[in-house]
């Protein structure tokens, strides 16, 4: 009978448990909702001078506590009444009938309607301006009209230094209160045309308001021209940069290459037409070489963010207006109803009706103390809320993506109440967002290092096989099988890899996984069974800085017989193929790579296209009025509009190869071939993610990017997770990776035979 009852007590228990969570889960469904209607399109100025982000924490926290109806319908008023004064919420089978004079003024005559317009979005993003505009019309609203970043850069000649390591390194530090970042950069420019090494600490960006040495290393690429380096500011803040020091490596050695004024002590920073060693750019930026603070010395270089702040009033972006009276009205939980207007009456100083000032500004006292740890329950919940408002509202593909993305977010929340660290939410929010099927996403955060072992591996008939060794090894050769990865087997590790990697092809899946699945912190061990032997491997290589730069460099453009030539579209510029043209037009048979990303030069389709180019729109913007993506019927169209160009190539046989590697750009690229037929293509389908790349950040550092627009192929069909295909399919060999045969080149050269 004991036992029984404790069974009974245990169950009942556990019920609780259950019933909790879903209660919490329902609770902050409702929440996100709602969030995201007032956000995006409720246009009072309350809620236009809002902290969403901080927002979404402190109304997570407040949410998940209700643990009844009537307790979430106060909390919501409580949360949402401040900013969206005329929003209704209510308990109900169905809305009562929406009171529209509460939001008419006494003399409407004096009042402008106020309302949101979206191409795409930027209230919120990153990226601002076109193709992305947000506008609450009729508003005002500050543009800052400044570039991305401000530079200060120098440049030597190569000549001495080819295949050299060479390490790069200056004292930089941000000025307190600055939220912008700082960068050091280094760039091999080779005389082919083509970019050499690169690194700009992209992934680990400045952000110490105390001096400390970064440093760059690398090694000099062997067709190197040019060396270009410098320090930039990207966002609002100061940054203080001096005692640049570069040098090469000579036997065991460091050898200093002097470069002048490398501490900014003898001459002021310039144009390029100054003729000073030192050249600064950047709308929107200062630059100085400043003595009241320095590392070292009596002066150091300055990077100030001034912008060139415009008050402006929101103006129409399109035609299509939402009507006064109209209403988000919406049962966002279960007999739970929202009466939120989409339209309000506004003079020069608010809009109709003014809410609560005072509690106005207690909920913004409580939004800005609220936690940014993401080791802090809230927090997590927040982000998730966040992001998947942002999907919900202006992602352009879930016509064709396969995803519920309701219960995405439900998932996403559970995940976080057992998340603890803040990588335990990075993961939550790569396996969320992963289901978008977009190779464009991308979820980023410091927290993440790119070391890798000195090795590459791929997928090749099924089999995980290492590709390339960075240095000798008795143990491992090109070609072996790696069956287990730290004792699991190898398919299973990538499967994990590979659910947390937002793809819209195999392709890409497969060629981001590959280098995912190495990555892990410096000198870290990673253990490999090859030939039944387990072998451990220490990540040692910089991803960004030493592995790329290591690996064999591919010619840019190359003479394969009389009458073949080829041109690795990845890495020759247009001003080089310019140059070649007058001799590429002799021969016969053309190869084209793109097996990449192409190096600004999709000019070259001109001289394929016969007549010029007549597709209208391939590239859409959406037009948003509605939340949802309802009533979403028009787009911003746009085109390249390609002039055909003499000399006409097209008369030649042109052949293209292309794999899962070409996104974005590279597929605009590629679109034109496969949409005028101007080629043979070889290969594997592209990554079939197209269109502008959006952005946004999160608290606790997190960074998401993604697609934001829609791009279809040029008959309209769609592109998206399918990407361009190609006429002849190719796959790698494990002979071929043996032998170091670059086979899918061999078959392009056999083509031109035939």
């Amino acid at each position: 009978m004991r036992n029984i009852l404790l069974i009974v007590v245990m169950v009942l228990c556990s019920l609780t448990v259950s019933s909790q969570s879903e209660q919490q889960i329902n609770n902050l469904r409702t929440f996100a909702k709602t969030y995201g209607y007032i956000k995006y399109f409720h246009p009072s100025d309350e809620a236009s001078d809002l902290d969403w982000n901080r927002f979404s924490i402190y109304g997570a926290s407040q949410i998940e506590k209700c643990d009844s109806k009537d307790q979430m319908l106060t909390t919501l008023k409580e949360l949402f009444g401040p900013i969206a004064p005329s929003a209704n919420f209510e308990i109900g089978k169905q809305p009562s009938k929406f009171d529209v004079s509460i939001i008419k003024p006494q003399n409407p005559e004096n009042y402008e309607l106020a309302y949101w317009q979206h191409k795409g979005v930027s209230t919120g993003m990153m990226t601002k301006g076109r193709p992305y505009i947000s506008v609450r019309v009729n508003r005002m609203y500050e543009t800052e009209n400044a570039d991305r970043f401000g530079n200060v850069m120098t440049v030597i000649g190569a000549d001495k230094y080819k295949k050299k390591e060479f390490r790069y390194s200056a004292w930089v530090k941000m000025e307190e209160g600055s939220t912008g970042t700082g960068n050091l950069w280094f760039r091999v420019d080779n005389s082919d045309g083509s970019m050499g090494f690169f690194d700009n600490m992209g992934a680990r960006p400045i952000k110490s308001t105390e001096w400390r040495q970064y440093e760059i290393k690398g090694q000099v690429d062997s067709l190197a021209q040019s060396l270009f380096l410098g320090c930039f500011l990207q966002g609002k803040g100061k940054l203080y940069f001096d005692n640049v020091r570069l040098e090469y490596k000579e036997g065991n050695d460091w050898v200093n290459i002097p470069i002048k004024n490398s501490d900014f002590e003898s001459e002021k920073l310039g144009s390029k037409t100054d003729g000073v060693q030192w050249t600064k750019a950047g709308n929107g930026y200062a630059f100085e070489t400043g003595t009241a603070v320095k590392y070292e010395g009596e002066k150091a270089a300055v990077i100030e963010f001034l912008g060139d702040v415009k008050e402006e009033k929101g103006t129409p972006v399109f035609d299509y207006q939402p009507r006064f009276g109209e209403l988000i009205e919406e049962e966002i939980g279960k007999n739970l109803f929202c009466q939120i207007p989409l339209v309000l009456y506004a003079n020069k100083d608010h809009t109709f009706p003014l809410g609560n000032n005072i509690k106005l500004k207690s909920l913004k006292k409580e939004v800005e103390d609220s936690a940014v740890d993401p080791t802090q329950l809230s927090v997590r919940l927040g982000n998730v809320i966040n992001t998947f408002n942002v999907f919900q509202h202006f992602y352009p593909y879930f016509d064709v993506v396969d995803v519920d993305w309701e219960a995405a977010l439900e998932e996403a929340l559970k995940r976080s109440f057992t998340d603890e660290t803040d990588e335990d939410h990075l993961i939550t929010l790569e396996k969320f967002t992963a289901l978008l099927k977009d190779g464009h996403v991308g979820v980023r955060h410091d927290l993440v290092e790119f070391f890798t072992p000195p090795i590459t591996w791929e997928w090749v008939e099924d089999k995980l096989i290492i590709t390339h060794l960075f240095e000798e090894s008795s143990e491992l050769e090109i070609g072996d099988e790696v069956t287990h990865i730290n004792k699991q087997n190898s398919q299973d590790y990538f499967k994990e890899v590979q659910s947390r990697i937002s793809a819209g092809t195999r392709g890409w899946l497969e060629y981001k996984s590959n280098d995912i699945s190495l990555f892990g912190p410096k000198d870290s061990k990673i253990t490999l069974r090859v030939n039944g032997k387990v072998i451990a491997l220490n990540r040692n290589k910089d991803f960004y800085r030493e592995r790329r730069s290591a690996l064999p460099k591919k010619e840019s453009y190359q003479v394969i017989n009389d009458s073949v030539f080829y041109l690795n579209l990845d890495l020759l510029p247009m001003d080089k193929i310019n140059e070649l043209l007058p001799q590429i037009k002799n021969y016969k048979s053309i190869i084209c790579d793109m097996r990449g990303y192409p190096n600004g030069n999709h000019d070259f389709i001109s001289h394929l296209l016969k007549s010029n180019d007549t597709t209208e729109s391939w590239m859409q913007v959406p037009k948003i009025s509605f939340p949802d993506q309802k009533n979403l019927t028009e787009y911003e169209e746009l085109n390249w509009k390609m002039k055909a160009k003499e000399p006409y190539l097209g008369d030649k046989q042109i052949i293209f190869i292309t794999d899962g590697r070409a996104i974005s750009y590279a597929e605009s690229f590629m679109g034109y071939i496969e949409g005028y037929d101007l080629a043979t293509i070889i290969g594997q389908p592209t990554a079939g993610t197209n269109g502008n790349v959006n952005s946004f950040e999160l608290p606790g550092g997190y960074r998401i990017s993604w697609t934001g627009m829609k791009v279809v192929k040029h008959d309209g069909s769609q592109h998206h997770a399918i990407g361009v295909l190609p006429d002849i399919y190719l796959s790698k060999t494990i002979e071929g990776v043996k032998s170091g045969e670059d086979e899918f080149l061999s078959k392009a050269i056999d083509l031109t035979r035939q």
